[in-house]
């Protein structure tokens, strides 16, 4: 009980976090490019290979790993939205930025969770 109450509410500080982030932001539809996603996305990667790397040789804190890894980092995350405005933007024949889009995030963010781990190890 006390794992799902852990994850529930570092669940609910990341999707606190991915609101505020797009607050900030202001999201600029007119580019048809969704940076708000693409940002959150790329620093949630850089971020889960940096709380990966700190944690994989520290059990002893399975719980932070539970709040911040499972929480926080995949409530505040959005590769949920990635994929419906991925559709989006093909369903509007923005075929240009559908994969602009596509290559933009998966490079970026498979390299920003590298480059996390790789700063602690």
């Amino acid at each position: 009980m006390k794992s799902i109450l852990l994850v529930a509410a570092g669940g609910a500080m990341g999707a606190v976090l991915r609101y505020l982030f797009a607050v900030l932001l202001k999201d600029n539809t007119q580019i048809n490019f969704p940076i708000n996603t693409f940002l959150v996305n790329a620093i949630g990667c850089f971020a889960i290979g940096l709380c990966y790397a700190f944690f994989i040789n520290n059990n002893n804190f399975e719980s932070f790993k539970l709040l911040l890894i499972i929480g926080v980092l995949g409530g505040f995350t959005t590769y949920s939205a990635f994929a419906f405005e991925t559709v989006l933007m093909f369903k509007q024949q923005l075929f240009k930025q559908a994969f602009t889009y596509i290559l933009l995030s998966n490079i970026t963010c498979i390299a920003f969770a590298y480059l996390g781990f790789s700063i602690k190890n």
